[in-house]
């Protein structure tokens, strides 16, 4: 399976779901054995590249998407193997989302357009904290890059961003309100909202929220696996094929008494269930 050069994002992922039946997204942000994350991070010695090219392998059957997260990929080095995970997540069948969460002004984003389009990946996330997302979604489209903006993250500390006050055109709106109202208008390929869970700040209310603006746009989803996060809620709003669900530690990690496709089975057999009744 291939995709065809002019294919934008969107139809990518559509297609990858087609052909996988899955809409489970393999994150890729291995942890170094010097950062202290025991079992949830490489074992001491490991080749990080050959390790990663390994899982993409190994998940290929049960996902749709491969996620690295570019800050586990700054070693001198690194950015080769990134071609390289690209590469074999296409012949694989996978589109890529470069997570490097672009954040800056205009000509700085570029960079990192020039550079997603560069390495062959299909999307890059983009953090609108300069608010340039009309300038955004042209660069994307230009670099022929996919363009998934953060929306509602569900770490707690961005409960106060998310309900900050904003007043646009006379009218005042919740921060995460304005973000998704700019990224419907603009025609970005999605957005980001963390699964919903008991444990988080995010509710039923501010999802719902935020689909009234995003017609026809993709969700990345965090926040299922070693988070808890629930994605039926997700499903409900912007439909089965729509959410890319990323799962990251508890993936590449399962632990001592279970393997990769044993994960990858659990994951994909899982979503296919909720989406079936969403």
């Amino acid at each position: 399976m291939g995709f065809q050069k002019d294919m934008d994002f969107a139809n990518k992922w559509y297609q990858a779901v087609l052909e996988k039946d899955s809409v489970v997204c393999a994150g890729l942000d291995p942890a170094e054995f010097d950062m202290g994350r025991g079992r949830k991070g490489l074992p001491e010695g490991v080749d990080k590249g050959q390790w990663a090219l390994e899982y993409v392998e190994a998940v290929a059957p049960y996902c749709a998407a491969v996620k690295p997260n570019i800050q586990y990929w700054k070693d001198i080095g690194d950015m080769k193997t990134l071609t390289k995970i690209s590469k074999l997540a296409h012949e694989e069948g996978m589109v890529v989302i470069d997570d490097s969460k672009l954040s800056d002004i205009g000509s700085t984003n570029e960079a990192g357009f020039y550079y997603t389009n560069k390495h062959l990946a299909d999307a890059v996330t983009y953090a609108p904290f300069a608010m340039n997302i009309e300038e955004a979604a042209e660069q994307g489209k230009n670099w022929n890059v996919g363009v998934i903006a953060l929306c509602i993250m569900s770490n707690p500390q961005f409960e106060v961003m998310k309900n900050a006050k904003v007043t646009y055109d006379g009218k005042e709106m919740r921060m995460f309100e304005y973000i998704a109202m700019q990224c419907g208008e603009h025609d970005i390929s999605g957005v980001v909202i963390g699964a919903p869970s008991d444990d988080n700040h995010i509710t039923e209310e501010e999802i719902a929220t935020a689909r009234q603006y995003l017609s026809n746009l993709l969700v990345l989803m965090p926040g299922v696996g070693e988070q808890g996060g629930e994605a039926k809620k997700i499903y409900e709003q912007f439909g089965k094929d729509e959410v890319i669900v990323n799962v990251g530690r508890s993936f590449m990690f399962p632990g001592k008494d279970s393997s990769w496709d044993e994960a990858g089975q659990y994951y994909k057999d899982m979503l296919n269930k909720a989406r079936k009744v969403a």
